[in-house]
C-alpha cells in the first residue's frame, strides 16, 4: 500500500442537507428517486464495477442500504458508471439526476444539493519514492509537472494554490493519470491515496513503488444532485443515511472496505 503519515479525524453525524421536516412522504421521495439517473466512476474503493460488471464500493452499498430503508425500488444494476468530467456536467445541466460519491467544497454546494456524507478521503501528492520528492510547502509543486483529474477535487485544489498553469496536466480518467505518472511524463499526481493504490494495482503497476508525500485535505463525500431536485424528496434520502450511521450500518460499509 502507498505509504504516508497516519491522521486521525472525527465522524461527523447529520452532516448533509439541512431544512425543515420533508413535505412528502417516504413513498413518493422513493418513486421520485426511483425516476432519476444515477451516476458514479471508477473510484475504488469508494465506487467501480465489481468483477461481475456490477457497480459496488462502498458509497455504492451505503447507497443501496438506504434506499432500502425508503423502500426506493433501485438497486446496483441501476447506477451507470461514466467518466467523471462527463458525468459533472450532466448534473450540471439535466435535471433528474445524481452523481457520487462527489467532494464537498463551498463552490460545489452552489451548483448542487447534496446528502451525505458516504465517506471521508485523503487528497494527496502522491510520487515514484525511487524520485525522493519533497514538499514543504504547496507553493513547491511549481518545480514539478503535476497529473490531476479534470474536475476532480484534487483538480480543484490544485487550481486554488495558484500555481504555473503549465505544469498542470489534466486527463479525464484515473488509469490515464496513472499512465501518466508511470511514463514519467509526470512528477507527481495529485488524488485520492486508496483509489489510487486500486488503480495501480488493477493496471497490473505496484502501488508500493508510489508514496504520498503531502497531503493536502482531508476531505467528506457525498451524493450530489441537479439543483432542481426537490429538497423534500432528499430529506428522506438524509435521513435514511442518518439512520445507517446510527445503528452502525455505515461504520461497518467503510470497514469491510479498510481491511
Amino acid at each position: 500500500m502507498i505509504r504516508l503519515m497516519a491522521i486521525s479525524f472525527p465522524i461527523i453525524f447529520g452532516m448533509g442537507l439541512s431544512m425543515p421536516v420533508a413535505a412528502v412522504t417516504a413513498q413518493e421521495a422513493a418513486r421520485t428517486l426511483e425516476g432519476m439517473t444515477w451516476y458514479t466512476e471508477e473510484y475504488p474503493p469508494y465506487n467501480f464495477e465489481g468483477e461481475d460488471g456490477v457497480p459496488t464500493g462502498m458509497s455504492i452499498d451505503i447507497l443501496m442500504a438506504a434506499f432500502e430503508r425508503i423502500g426506493v425500488g433501485l438497486g446496483a444494476t441501476d447506477i451507470k458508471i461514466v467518466p467523471w468530467n462527463r458525468s459533472y456536467r450532466y448534473v450540471q445541466t439535466r435535471p433528474g439526476t445524481a452523481l457520487f460519491a462527489m467532494t464537498y467544497s463551498p463552490e460545489r454546494e452552489k451548483i448542487f444539493k447534496f446528502v451525505g456524507p458516504a465517506a471521508v478521503q485523503v487528497v494527496t501528492v502522491i510520487a515514484p519514492k525511487q524520485r525522493r520528492i519533497v514538499i514543504r510547502k504547496p507553493s513547491d509543486l511549481n518545480q514539478f509537472k503535476i497529473g490531476v483529474v479534470r474536475d476532480a477535487f484534487g483538480d480543484e485544489l490544485v487550481q486554488k494554490l495558484g500555481l504555473r498553469k503549465d505544469v498542470i496536466r489534466r486527463i479525464t480518467t484515473a488509469d490515464q493519470l496513472v499512465a501518466l505518472i508511470e511514463s514519467k511524463k509526470v512528477d507527481v499526481v495529485v488524488y485520492s491515496l486508496s483509489v489510487f493504490s486500486n488503480v495501480v494495482k488493477k493496471a497490473g503497476g505496484d502501488p508500493e513503488q508510489y508514496e504520498g508525500i503531502h497531503i493536502l485535505k482531508t476531505v467528506r463525500m457525498g451524493y450530489a444532485f441537479h439543483l432542481s431536485t426537490d429538497s423534500a424528496v432528499l430529506e428522506h434520502l438524509q435521513r435514511a443515511i442518518d439512520e445507517l450511521k446510527a445503528d452502525g450500518t455505515w461504520g461497518r460499509v467503510i470497514s469491510s472496505y479498510s481491511k
